[in-house]
């Protein structure tokens, strides 16, 4: 549909990339399409928000809104086992305590909640995103001169033509791509707060990268020489549109280190349990039941008891909160 619309290879390639973020795909593949369309119907419209004060705000006020609806929240206390009898869920954590519930909906991947139950996991795509995190003391300048506070203010796209993307896709079938295709966001453009009066009086920004068709299995050997290729090739990347190397405007730590944290999918994995650091926890399904597929929310296991409201369910991964609504529904349906 794409190459159908539109002619110009740049705007293709815009319009692309919303089907690739977080999938090491063909740009002619149905998952391409699929994360394409979950992209797209974000409040009805496409449009995407940010939350203002970041997502530790947002993060904070579910945790008032829980506790003040009665929920009991224990952090830093990861799951061990799951097991049920049909009748009662048991969950352990690592520190030996057991928690007994009527039901257990799960925001782990499909994969994990399989290992903790002793199951062997479904197989699935990789995850495929280099994940880059800076802290800027000033915006650098362009090449072009456009302004970096317009530019910067929305998306922005580096060498991420529809022939670059797909050239880039066959280069990562066995090596880090030489041009990695990026799309960077300035979040602080949008909301300072995410940054402290302080930081934001003295003109400091944040600068979030994606870094595309990075497949985890390029990883697998040699992680960290591997983690440094690809950062070096996204700030080659981002640097060809700039007068003022990035490298230049970085902001340092107290101890004189650049502000810049680089995530693989394998280093995702290792803190978040996304298996082989795969954003969507699996394969992504269309948001809809398909034809000849059984009744039901697509958040049922082989357990009465045991639901997924995470973006591992049948339909609605890709943080459209479909698996939430749908698991809780499932749930009243037994009350």
């Amino acid at each position: 549909m794409i190459t159908e619309r539109f002619k110009n290879d740049i705007v293709r390639g815009v319009v692309l990339t919303d089907a690739l973020i977080g999938t090491y795909v063909s740009a002619f593949s149905m998952q391409a399409n699929i994360c394409f369309l979950y992209h797209l119907i974000g409040n009805g419209n496409g449009e995407w928000k940010v939350p203002e004060g970041g997502m530790g705000a947002l993060v904070k006020e579910l945790e008032r809104v829980a506790k003040t609806s009665g929920v009991s929240i224990e952090v830093n206390s990861r799951a061990t086992k799951v097991q049920s009898d049909g009748k009662e869920v048991c969950v352990t954590l690592e520190n030996g305590k057991n928690v007994y519930a009527s039901h257990l909906l799960s925001n782990a991947a499909p994969q994990v909640l399989a290992k903790l139950r002793g199951k062997n996991p479904p197989a699935s795509l990789e995850g495929s995103q280099m994940k880059i995190n800076m802290l800027l003391k000033q915006l650098p300048r362009l090449k072009s001169g456009a302004d970096p506070r317009d530019a910067f203010a929305g998306t922005f796209h580096i060498n991420e033509s529809f022939t670059q993307l797909e050239s880039a896709y066959k280069e990562a079938q066995s090596k880090i791509p030489e041009r990695l295709p990026l799309e960077m966001y300035c979040h602080t453009l949008t909301d300072p707060s995410i940054l402290s009066p302080d930081l934001q009086q003295q003109g400091y920004h944040t600068l979030t990268l994606f870094g595309l068709h990075t497949p985890a299995t390029l990883f697998d050997s040699h992680h960290d020489a591997q983690r440094k290729v690809a950062l070096e090739s996204a700030l080659r990347s981002l640097n060809e549109y700039l007068v003022d190397p990035i490298e230049s405007v970085l902001a340092r730590s107290s101890n004189g280190e650049p502000a810049i944290e680089v995530k693989t999918p394998l280093d995702i994995e290792a803190a978040i349990g996304l298996p082989r650091g795969n954003i969507f926890h699996r394969d992504l399904a269309f948001p809809f039941r398909e034809d000849g597929e059984a009744p039901g929310w697509g958040v049922e296991t082989d357990d009465p008891r045991i639901f997924i409201c995470g973006a591992g369910a049948k339909r609605g991964g890709g943080v459209s909160g479909i698996p939430g609504h749908n698991a809780a529904k499932a749930v009243l349906e037994k009350r």
